[in-house]
């Protein structure tokens, strides 16, 4: 693979669907060269999530929300003038789902799997432990 190749986001198919970027390590200078070599919107998920949370809540109960969640998620792709949105910071409520007792992370990932009709093309940036096994392969860039 050269550097380029490795860069390049824009090419992925579906491009109304959800990709993931698993890559255990990423270091700001190379996010930031992929960032703008693609001229993508940087999203954060965690920075997201500070923002919906209400003062007067007790307790975090995202398990029981994953509607809401999924929804948010979606909603980072509108309103964005770049074509490509690479979000970050998913990987809290992924460690958040699957060490909560009854939590539907298969579920999640299921419903997260299966987004559509997406505004722009979507690529998770991941740590590769916590990617699902039975994502479209087509769907994944590794990097190590």
């Amino acid at each position: 693979m050269t550097d380029k190749d490795y860069l390049l986001l824009g090419d992925a198919r579906p491009d109304d669907r959800i990709h993931l970027l698993l890559w255990d390590a990423p270091e700001e200078t190379e996010l930031a060269r992929i960032i703008h070599y693609n001229n993508a919107h940087r999203a954060n998920y965690r920075k997201n999530l500070l923002q919906r949370i209400y003062p007067g809540e007790s307790f975090l109960v995202l398990h029981h929300n994953l509607d809401i969640e999924l929804s948010a998620i979606k909603s980072m792709c509108s309103g964005v003038s770049k074509q490509i949105v690479l979000l970050e910071g998913l990987d809290c409520l992924i460690t958040y789902l699957q060490i909560t007792s009854g939590s539907r992370i298969t579920l999640f990932w299921k419903q997260l799997e299966e987004t559509r009709k997406l505004e722009k093309l979507l690529w998770i940036l991941l740590p590769q432990q916590l990617a699902p096994t039975n994502w479209p392969p087509e769907r994944i860039k590794r990097f190590s």
